[in-house]
């Protein structure tokens, strides 16, 4: 039996070897990655043509194509409803709405009898995507894109649900389509419907661990991130319906009674910003800060995260970090620590998180400090021509032995240019 059981093992080894082997040939015969020409470009050029190169034509369907926003250029080439959902509002300043309806539809296109949405929809295997980015080849688009909808550690994402309804409506309302509206209501009631299966008693979001954006990070329960993208996509709803016929149903639950509850349980108002979690005191900066830019957050909230954020310098030197301390080591997942990069949802900073502090102190008429914040990414995109995924403690691009900030992230550059389109008031839509 143990004889059997080794040979067993000998043999599967060497046939991953050799499959192994085969697919390292395979993708070093395809074409090579080219990143995008930026010489002579200027900052903001340099972040569109970014945007630009994560736009492609995929399969989608028998004989069917659609211009699709990948997550990256390099190592994410496929498109991922969470970096989908904040590059919509990049997409619709920068007067390509037409590529986020497309999004859109394919997406929901894919939705659940549940009414769960993909988290994501791609074409090739993990090992595949890394070796095309390890090898730096162009990654294949030939194959059907096909929906994921568990993450990696095993759990579902909420977020990814959440940002795709309010893609829908950002769509809906800047291009007045009424088509698309009614077309995706009941879809997005369903959509809606599968969200609140995960309220608790508290009449809250309740996520699993290692389930959002922060993914790196086992928090779960009522995360602030969550609930305030649960509230938006309420409130967006409930705008769309000026679109709708009068006859279609509408929400059982209003978008107030959620933000009042979001403020009771979060805003702590000694320290004068919306707690992590309803217990835990870290500052997350994307709930916070989309707390006030969209409006849930009241004015004497905004100015006080706003001061807070300045306070601890979180802005510096690359706008901005995700948090204002570090999460237990406990909370970190494993492949974090391995991969050396144990700070990556934490002290590190992400541009599109940058993008969200611009418009909220535009937001909050803070004018002065929204514009400083969108002319340091531009510096920072200028000193690197390209839009980088992450940046270290130090403003440099997060780099180990085994991980390598992608680049160029759509989510990030698209944020920018959104902050940048506010701020400086150049929205071509």
């Amino acid at each position: 039996m143990l004889q059997r059981l080794f040979q067993f093992l000998i043999w599967s080894a060497g046939y991953l070897a050799l499959d192994l082997f085969r697919t390292v040939r395979k993708v070093k015969g395809r074409e090579s990655l080219d990143r995008p020409d930026v010489e002579g470009l200027e900052s903001v050029e340099v972040v569109r043509s970014c945007l630009q190169a994560c736009l492609e034509e995929r399969r989608v369907g028998p004989r069917q194509t659609a211009t699709v926003l990948c997550a990256g250029f390099r190592h994410f080439r496929e498109p991922w409803a969470r970096d989908f959902g904040f590059a919509s509002y990049g997409l619709i300043a920068e007067g390509r709405a037409d590529v986020v309806e497309d999004g859109v539809r394919l997406f929901f296109s894919h939705q659940k009898s549940t009414g769960q949405l993909p988290l994501k929809l791609h074409s090739t295997v993990l090992i595949e995507r890394y070796l095309h980015s390890l090898f730096a080849r162009v990654q294949p688009v030939d194959a059907n894109l096909i929906p994921r909808f568990i993450t990696a550690h095993g759990t579902r994402s909420l977020d990814s649900v959440l940002l795709l309804i309010i893609a829908w409506g950002e769509c809906v309302l800047h291009t007045e389509n009424e088509q698309l509206a009614v077309d995706l209501h009941g879809q997005v009631l369903r959509a809606l419907a599968w969200i609140d299966r995960y309220k608790g008693s508290d009449g809250l979001i309740h996520q699993g661990p290692f389930a959002d954006w922060a993914d790196s990070i086992g928090r779960k329960g009522a995360i602030l991130y969550t609930n305030v993208l649960w509230w938006k996509a309420l409130n967006i709803f409930e705008d769309v319906e000026r679109h709708l016929p009068n006859h279609l149903a509408g929400l059982p639950e209003g978008s107030e009674p959620v933000g009042e509850r979001i403020k009771k349980h979060f805003f702590k108002i000694n320290e004068g910003y919306f707690y992590n979690t309803p217990s835990s005191p870290i500052f997350s900066s994307a709930g916070n800060f989309m707390a006030v830019a969209w409006g849930l957050a009241d004015s004497d909230q905004s100015q006080s995260i706003l001061d807070y954020a300045a306070l601890r310098g979180l802005s510096t030197p690359v706008p901005t970090k995700v948090t204002d301390r570090k999460y237990p080591a406990y909370m970190i997942g494993p492949e974090m620590w391995l991969a050396g990069i144990p700070t990556y949802h934490t002290s590190c900073a992400w541009m599109w998180i940058g993008g969200w502090h611009a418009v909220a102190c535009h937001k909050a008429g803070r004018a002065e400090e929204a514009d400083d914040i969108v002319e340091r990414m531009m510096s920072i995109v200028g000193r690197d021509r390209t839009v980088f995924e992450v940046h270290d403690e130090t403003g440099e691009p997060l780099s180990t032995t085994f991980y390598h900030s992608e680049e160029p992230l759509s989510w990030n550059a698209a944020m920018i240019l959104y902050a940048y389109d506010t701020v400086k008031g150049t929205a071509r839509g």
